[in-house]
């Protein structure tokens, strides 16, 4: 006789009740796991800030858990430096982040990964010191 591993004797169990015309108890449900991430970066660095770097394992086992089809990755800069510097750089930050979840177990064609540049500034105009806002990268799991 094969033995049954634990998910089936909690399904056989929550069932039971029901087999007895009892009513069932109230399954307490996690939260929804979030769809979306921002991370924010310093000045001029394509590197991944460190309190961000335990962030992308978690993105990767919301991806897996939930069973996603696609990550999409879209970096943002601030308004110093020219637009041609500014893709390159946030090019190189949406890569990284790539890199990082395919390391964690993210399919690589799965995730799309884009610099943008300076464009949707989440502060318009912001002096450098506030422009931080607009250094990101957001992570969307669809």
């Amino acid at each position: 006789m094969k033995a049954l591993g634990l998910a089936a004797i909690a399904l056989i169990g929550s069932a039971l009740p029901a087999l007895a015309g009892e009513a069932p108890a109230q399954a307490q449900t996690a939260p929804p796991a979030p769809r979306g991430y921002v991370i924010f970066f310093d000045h001029g660095g394509a590197w991944i800030p460190e309190e961000a770097e335990a962030l992308l394992p978690q993105v990767a086992e919301v991806y897996r858990r939930i069973g996603y089809a696609a990550v999409a990755i879209a970096c943002y800069s601030d308004n110093v430096g020219s637009q041609d510097l500014n893709i390159a750089l946030t090019q190189d930050r949406a890569d990284r982040i790539k890199g990082d979840l395919v390391i964690y177990g993210v399919p690589e064609a799965a995730i799309a990964a884009v610099g943008k540049g300076f464009v949707d500034p989440l502060v318009p105009d912001a002096p450098l010191d506030v422009a931080v806002s607009n250094r990101r990268c957001t992570i969307d799991l669809g």
